[in-house]
């Protein structure tokens, strides 16, 4: 309990989770929830959120716990992320699978590579397997599409994409160089989300040479270091609170173990990580 009677489970509600679900009466509301959570299960169900290793959308994360924390498997604490923009992103993906192959078919070449599976590197033994967006073989050009809301592609359109879009992008060209494809470029491709036409539609690219090629030599080591680490939280050496954390208020809200109001737990269960304490209701 806290000072004015109110337990520590009721400030765990109140703070570390979603906005209640809207309806015009008690039954509509009550049954919104219901939806909202057939949604959510089925998600976190989704082949996507129950792989055991880490691929290159994930490798290229700046903060250190969260990925060690993916590492060891720590179960998620997170109830502030939502999962409708995964949702919507993994429906995407498949409609645009199906345009692209059908490309192909239409004109009867094989010109794009869709959903594929590719390996940029193994470390301690381990291959980081991803899925490929797509590669253009006519462009030799490995590109990832992302379905982004109006101020994430806004971000892109003013500073171009952060580190660990950068990052995913040369890791997937390093996986297809692999398999023996030439990549001279690589592509991000922001769907606008939120509009109704593809107006907004915006292409950032930049060349696949030495410097991306030392990115992903740079996501490499950092694989190898925060392993290390991994092995120590395990062994019982070290716990996650000791990992340093690179708080971010657009990635702390997907990460597994961001809770803002963490508070201690009876069972010695790890809480959570405060990060960017971006949350519902902040100032």
């Amino acid at each position: 309990m806290v000072d004015n009677g109110v337990s520590l489970d009721a400030l765990e509600a109140q703070y570390n989770g979603p906005a209640p679900t809207g309806g015009n009466s008690i039954w509509a509301a009550r049954y919104g929830e219901f939806v909202r959570q057939v949604v959510a299960e089925h998600s976190r169900r989704a082949e996507r959120s129950q792989q055991v290793h880490l691929g290159p959308s994930e490798l290229g994360v700046e903060c250190d716990r969260q990925v060690v924390a993916k590492l060891t498997r720590v179960p998620s604490v997170n109830s502030m992320g939502d999962s409708w923009p995964s949702v919507r992103g993994t429906a995407l993906h498949s409609w645009l699978e199906g345009a692209f192959d059908a490309y192909n078919d239409r004109n009867d070449v094989n010109r794009f590579l869709t959903e594929t599976k590719v390996t940029p590197f193994e470390v301690q033994g381990e291959a980081h397997t991803g899925t490929g967006d797509l590669y253009d073989e006519l462009e030799q050009a490995v590109v990832d599409h992302k379905c982004l809301a109006a101020t994430s592609l806004g971000k892109i359109r003013r500073n171009g994409p952060p580190r660990k879009y950068k990052a995913q992008l040369c890791l997937y060209a390093a996986g297809f160089e692999a398999e023996g494809k030439t990549v001279k470029r690589v592509a991000l491709i922001a769907y606008p989300a939120t509009e109704s036409s593809l107006d907004g539609l915006y292409v950032w690219e930049m060349p696949y040479d030495d410097e991306a090629r030392a990115l992903v030599q740079e996501v490499k080591e950092a694989t190898e270091r925060r392993k290390t680490m991994a092995s120590l939280v395990q062994a019982g050496l070290a716990t996650l609170d000791q990992i340093p954390a690179t708080p971010d208020p657009d990635e702390c809200t997907w990460c597994p173990i961001y809770r803002p109001h963490a508070v201690p737990r009876s069972d010695g269960s790890y809480p959570g990580c405060q990060g960017a304490k971006k949350f519902r209701g902040s100032a």
